[in-house]
């Protein structure tokens, strides 16, 4: 296995939703153009690791080739600002500060040297005194009328909350990209079930930092047949106060 997203497994070159991520996709079209992952694979450097879907390199640049999104160039911003520098195969540097865009706050996003290198956010994140914050309750998968979306399905469920925490987040004018902080509770002891709902964070705006976040396994929540809950902290930047929905 190599880094950056990349893999090699029996002579072959693959990439990790986390690579596709790096090279411009969005979750949409990673359903829309590639599918059904061509394998699963496991980290065997980490125990009980969530199972990595892995895309055909082959596949994926076919797929780019069709003109519906271009891999991101030399040069070019990449939503992934920490690993923005790293190339396959290498480790990206350790405390890698990631800004995600001109902003009056600094954003620290830092990984430690000393643990093992997260898949697709940071160990820590780090604002100045003084900063202004927003606490978010926690997103539920309902949709505008109070009915559950997605019943039975925590990756549908997912989505909806990534969308209703965009929504929070728009209400203090704040956005994903602000986030400082998640906590993602699944209602699931299979840690592929717990991998299919961190895809979906992983694909949203919460991974442009990337921001800290904890991922859990839990018995139950809230709302009846709810199965995916994310509360978050994050930045309010500065002059974008005004925007904050009042009553």
């Amino acid at each position: 296995m190599v880094g950056c997203g990349m893999h090699e497994e029996d002579g072959r070159r693959y990439v990790s939703l986390a690579g596709l991520r790096l090279r411009g996709w969005t979750g949409g079209l990673v359903r829309r153009l590639l599918g059904p992952p061509d394998r699963l694979s496991l980290d065997p450097r980490v125990r009980g690791a969530p199972q990595v879907r892995l895309y055909r390199l082959e596949r994926v640049e076919a797929a780019e080739r069709i003109g519906e999104l271009q891999p991101w160039e030399e040069g070019h911003q990449r939503p992934w600002r920490g690993y923005s520098d790293a190339r396959a195969g290498e480790r990206p540097d350790d405390r890698r500060v990631a800004r995600d865009r001109p902003r009056s706050v600094m954003i620290q996003r830092v990984t430690s040297p000393a643990l093992f290198p997260p898949p697709t956010y940071s160990h820590v994140s780090v604002v100045e005194a003084g900063t202004r914050l927003a606490f978010l309750a926690g997103a539920v998968p309902l949709d505008a009328d109070g009915e559950l979306v997605g019943a039975g399905d925590p990756v549908r469920q997912a989505e909806q909350v990534i969308v209703n925490l965009g929504e929070q987040l728009r209400a203090v004018g704040s956005d994903l990209g602000d986030v400082l902080a998640t906590d993602v509770y699944v209602v699931s002891s299979d840690p592929s079930v717990l991998s299919a709902v961190w895809e979906v964070v992983e694909a949203s705006g919460l991974s442009v930092g990337p921001h800290s976040s904890t991922l859990v396994g839990v018995a139950c929540l809230g709302y009846t047949g709810q199965l995916v809950e994310i509360t978050a902290t994050a930045v309010v930047p500065e002059g974008r106060e005004q925007e904050m929905v009042r009553p």
